[in-house]
Order: structure tokens, then C-alpha cells, then sequence
């Protein structure tokens, strides 16, 4: 039987998941910047047909922790969205119409960046 945890990306994607969560927390105690916008980009992902709620909680998509290998497009990032939302560094992983968004440079065609105005 083969360990899953032992599958390529898959520790790279738990560790990533693990520094996002201790910046969430560091962020509540007011340690780390907020995204001044997370209220919106919140309510965009309440509107997403990817949200699922687990245990009380929003999540893009079923949490990493019962899904870790995941095709962003049609599974979502697995995320807590109040969480994502308010980390200036993160992206929506969708674009507006569903299909995965893309980055190039300093351009996003992200729902979030679509929103605020700043994808052209």
C-alpha cells in the first residue's frame, strides 16, 4: 500500500497550506497586514458555486485536508475563504468564467481582480 502523503507535491502542497494557515493566525492577532478589500473578495467567494461549508466554515472548495490533490478549476483551492481573502498575497483561483485564472506580470484575471478593477 502506497503512503499518500509520500506522493510528489503532496508535502509541498501540506507545508504551503501550513504557512498560509500560521499567517492567517498571525493576521488575527493584528501581526501581519490585512487586505484592506477582504470583505469583498469574501463576499465573491460566498457567490461561488465552488464554496462548500464544513463544521461551520466557508472553504473554497472541500477543505485541503479531505482533498490535497486538486484541480484548481473544478475542485478549488481547499482554503478557508475569510482566511484567503484577507492575504494580500493571494488570488482567487478562478477566473470569471470558472476556468482557472491566470497571472502574467503584474495582470490578473482573477474574480478578485476582476472586481477591483485591476485585471487590465
Amino acid at each position: 500500500m502506497g503512503c499518500t502523503f509520500c506522493r510528489t507535491g503532496v508535502f509541498a502542497t501540506l507545508s504551503r497550506a501550513a504557512a498560509k494557515s500560521a499567517a492567517a493566525r498571525l493576521r488575527r492577532i493584528q501581526l501581519l497586514a490585512v487586505e484592506p478589500t477582504w470583505a469583498q473578495r469574501a463576499a465573491i467567494c460566498e457567490r461561488c458555486p465552488l464554496r462548500v461549508v464544513h463544521r461551520g466554515v466557508s472553504y473554497c472548495g472541500r477543505p485541503l485536508t479531505q482533498q490535497v490533490e486538486r484541480d484548481l478549476a473544478a475542485d478549488g483551492c481547499g482554503c478557508p475563504t475569510k482566511d484567503k481573502a484577507k492575504s494580500p498575497e493571494e488570488h482567487c483561483p478562478l477566473a470569471m468564467n470558472h476556468r482557472p485564472a491566470i497571472k502574467i506580470g503584474d495582470r490578473c484575471n482573477c474574480k478578485w481582480c476582476v472586481a477591483a478593477g485591476s485585471a487590465n
